[in-house]
């Protein structure tokens, strides 16, 4: 699977568990669907960091 694909899933599953939480009314859903936010955001734009770290190490 691709990266973007993975941190597509994890999206979701967040957009998921915070409608749960709504629902429910649950403390500990809420802090695993933001965890889980912050990682897919992180898991997506990681490519693309890496990929400008080896371009601007290219043009020194």
């Amino acid at each position: 699977m691709h990266i973007k694909t993975v941190a597509a899933i994890l999206v979701w599953v967040a957009v998921v568990l915070l409608l749960l939480n709504n629902m429910l009314k649950s403390d500990v859903i809420m802090p695993i669907g933001i965890a889980l936010t912050i990682i897919a955001v992180v898991a997506y734009f990681s490519p693309r960091l890496k990929k400008g770290k080896k371009v601007a190490d290219k043009e020194e």
